[in-house]
């Protein structure tokens, strides 16, 4: 076993897409695509570990992938894959998502030094009036995190414990890729990419 570092971050990137109708990982953003940039992202904080977990699609990246098998339940066994690859490796777990364009590596790096100035069981991203991903969960949360099921996301756990939940304020949080008309307003307003 490694060495336990303090913290990891899961990249979430199984989706189907299903509303988008194409896998949104590979959309383009800024001249790579938005899981490339999300990694860069996540690769800039220098946390002790990363992994991205991708569902039927395949990509070859130089980062450690789980292939989640079950992508098709919804995000629970994503994260349940990504807890279970990192439970051995690090005390804190950052779950994020490749379709939020906005989230940089300033933002991680907020939720990591609120955690460590509040000693708080989760950090959470703060926008439109409530807590989402990119989000902070410690290691007493692991188990929780490894029971979700169907497409619910962490945010369940999150509102179970809103007394032990810290926030950073984050409104380009709200903007995340979900259908062909939040890509093309994205790549209209940034104009060039």
């Amino acid at each position: 076993m490694q060495e336990h570092l303090k913290y990891g971050i899961v990249i979430l990137a199984a989706g189907t897409s299903r509303r988008l109708g194409t896998p949104k990982q590979f959309l383009l953003y800024k001249g790579d695509t938005l899981l490339n940039n999300a990694i860069k992202t996540a690769t800039e904080v220098n946390a002790g570990a990363l992994v991205v977990i991708l569902g039927a699609e395949t990509a070859t990246l130089n980062v450690p992938v789980i292939h989640n098998p079950d992508h098709n339940e919804g995000m629970a066994s994503s994260i349940r894959h990504g807890v279970q690859y990192m439970k051995e490796r690090v005390e804190n777990i950052i779950l994020m998502v490749c379709d939020q364009p906005h989230v940089n590596a300033a933002h991680l790096s907020a939720l990591i030094a609120k955690h460590k100035t509040t000693g708080a069981r989760i950090v959470a991203s703060y926008y439109e009036d409530r807590k989402g991903v990119p989000a902070l969960f410690d290691q007493t949360l692991f188990p929780e995190l490894l029971s979700l099921t169907g497409d619910t996301g962490a945010k369940r756990i999150i509102e179970k414990h809103e007394a032990d939940t810290a926030i950073v304020p984050f409104p380009p949080g709200a903007i995340d890729i979900d259908t062909e008309e939040a890509y093309q307003a994205l790549i209209t307003a940034t104009p060039g990419k």
